[in-house]
């Protein structure tokens, strides 16, 4: 091959260089695509579907009155309970229970020792997992049990409180008693009391209302708790039946139908209450935690794609120095007058290290 021959053979080789710094993108160790992140529309449809069937659970009646029925048998008062209703009420049996009456047999009783409102007996004693203790009287549901029953009156004071989720009324939301204030005379009060029923006022022009408010706003029930449960078990049994990987696409499944039945339930009670709307305290941290879970699966796969994107840049920036060191060599061949030998040589070493020799 003659020296003519080498530089064109190189000449060709350099013109081609573009193509050989593009496939360092193909060749080099790292994906070229994510995985899509993007929902379909079954997605959408299920996760939708999904947060639906806990509104309609959260709200519907037949679900209230049989939950009810298993406090009242936990209660004491079977009435015309099932056989599964009762045998729950008997797991969770606390009639006598220091939670609700200061001496046995003399009914509701307020924190400092007095007869409850009864409407809100659980808000004004006993039954705040978070009390502290003021007042004339311990009334921390704990330490009430403890002093009515020691040790086992820890575990009574949780079967409890279970059973008084199942209720109408429900059970006050954690901290509830940090509101307490008093009326004339000393009368044990809350500002829960004062709000739900302003609240009635505004909605309805009369307090009738504010029992029902106060049930579907500042407590915990157990079928908000169902509802909940039941829309994260339904997300949970699609993404594996769909073999869903991707921590983005799961997280926007579960964000959707979790925030479809918080804010559904929301919208419902507002159409019942004439502008209050049910709030699912239960539910309202698993919306949190969907939506803390996306913007971390999405922090996460920004991270993954920055340092993608670097090592991409780097392995760039290696060939257009090649490509460049190599343009350098071509020219210095090209003016620098040498012997036919040494030019020979010199385009001989640049074909063999593009070549990888």
């Amino acid at each position: 091959m003659t020296n003519m021959d080498e530089i064109a053979t190189y000449e060709r080789d350099l013109a081609n260089m573009e193509s050989r710094i593009e496939s360092v993108f193909a060749d080099a160790d790292v994906e070229a695509e994510l995985p899509q992140a993007d929902l379909d529309m079954l997605d959408v449809c299920f996760s939708m579907a999904s947060g639906l069937v806990g509104v309609f659970v959260a709200t519907n009646d037949d679900v209230a009155k049989w939950l009810e029925k298993v406090h009242d048998a936990a209660s004491g008062n079977p009435g015309d309970c099932g056989v599964v209703q009762q045998m729950l009420g008997s797991l969770l049996f606390h009639k006598g229970d220091a939670l609700d009456v200061y001496a046995s047999e003399e009914g509701f009783i307020a924190r400092n020792g007095e007869r409850a409102y009864v409407m809100f007996h659980r808000l004004l004693f006993g039954h705040d997992v978070l009390a502290t203790g003021r007042g004339l009287m311990p009334y921390n549901p704990f330490e009430l049990m403890y002093q009515q029953k020691g040790l086992m009156g820890i575990v009574q004071a949780v079967r409890h409180l279970l059973a008084d989720t199942m209720s109408k009324q429900g059970l006050p939301v954690p901290g509830s008693s940090h509101l307490d204030t008093e009326r004339e005379g000393g009368r044990p009060w809350n500002r829960i009391i004062d709000w739900v029923q302003e609240l009635s006022i505004e909605a309805g022009g009369d307090k009738k209302m504010a029992q029902e408010i106060y049930s579907h706003m500042f407590t915990i029930r157990a079928q908000d708790i169902a509802a909940g449960g039941l829309v994260a078990f339904l997300v949970g049994c699609y993404a594996k039946s769909r073999a869903i990987e991707d921590p983005v696409r799961k997280a926007q499944i579960e964000l959707v139908g979790t925030g479809v039945a918080f804010f559904g339930q929301a919208a419902l009670g507002a159409v019942r209450q004439k502008g209050v709307p049910y709030i699912n305290n239960a539910m309202a941290p698993q919306l949190v935690k969907a939506y803390g879970g996306l913007l971390a699966a999405s922090a996460k796969r920004t991270k993954r794609l920055e340092e993608r994107t670097e090592r991409l840049c780097t392995a760039a920036d290696r060939q257009i120095m090649r490509h460049d060191r190599i343009s350098e060599e071509v020219a210095a061949i090209v003016q620098t007058p040498v012997s036919d030998d040494e030019a020979s040589a010199s385009v001989s070493s640049l074909i063999g290290y593009l070549e990888g020799r």
